[in-house]
């Protein structure tokens, strides 16, 4: 018993230090951000952008808003709420805490939509429809004028072990351990932590962490895609980056048992 509540206090000492660390780096990485603008005049008048400003009006704006703040009639319903494009800050991405993310990882949201929430697939749009809402989508905020994007890690080929029974009993004990996920998600990942009730995220709105007994995972369900996730956080959350926390083969591991917890209970 003893031992058992000593490694939840470590777990949780472990998650306060990592997510008190990171919205510091984000700062540092993106200095003072300027107030919510509409794309500029100079961006809006290249043919490419005038495309997108006609895709975001016909599907975008409902929920993102005339000024791509995430403020709509349609986003007071939604309880995960639509990105805020002034920030510059995207959840799902390849690149380092506190950095932009790449063109393919926004192209890559737009063609797959985010599973569990509002924001569906578009892959019906063309790449040249694509690339032109993406571009009009960057005018919102200023950051793409004054910062280069980051270095998108490279995720390597999915080793032969993972989703073995030995993979995941390995992926358990970091689950628990120095992983420490336990402490948002739960014992059983059904998402009831110790901290699930009190998260917040960057923009203030009341966030929980995923249920992985549900199967559905935001940016994807392949291991490369919950590997890319664990080791680049899910920026403006509570969800760390272990790029210098977890080694690769921990992470497979975790991907691993994730996967395997699909309707448990």
């Amino acid at each position: 018993m003893v031992k058992k509540t000593f490694s939840i206090c470590l777990s949780l000492l472990l998650f306060l230090v990592v997510a008190a660390a990171i919205p510091l780096v984000a700062t540092a990485e993106r200095g003072v951000l300027a107030e919510s603008v509409a794309p500029t005049e100079q961006v809006a008048s290249t043919g490419q952008a005038l495309k997108g400003k006609g895709l975001y009006t016909s599907y975008c704006i409902g929920c993102h808003g005339k000024r791509g703040d995430g403020i709509s009639d349609g986003a007071k319903a939604m309880t995960i709420k639509p990105r805020d494009f002034t920030k510059g800050i995207f959840k799902f991405k390849s690149t380092p805490a506190g950095t932009l993310p790449t063109d393919a990882d926004l192209l890559q949201t737009i063609s797959r939509g985010l599973s569990g929430s509002m924001m569906p697939s578009f892959a019906s749009f063309t790449e040249q429809e694509s690339r032109a809402v993406l571009q009009y989508i960057k005018g919102f905020s200023p950051r793409w004028e004054s910062e280069e994007v980051g270095e998108a890690l490279v995720v390597p080929e999915v080793p032969e072990y993972v989703d073995t029974k030995r993979s995941r009993r390995r992926g358990k004990r970091v689950y628990f351990g120095s992983g420490g996920c336990q402490v948002c998600h739960g014992s059983k990942g059904d998402g009831h932590g110790a901290m699930s009730e009190i998260l917040i995220d960057t923009w203030g709105n009341s966030v929980k962490p995923a249920d992985f007994t549900k199967g559905i995972f935001r940016a994807g369900g392949e291991p490369e895609d919950l590997f890319r996730t664990l080791k680049a956080g899910v920026e403006g959350t509570a969800m760390p980056s272990f790029m210098y926390i977890l080694r690769d083969e921990d992470l497979w591991n975790l991907t691993s048992y994730l996967r395997s917890l699909k309707g448990e209970e």
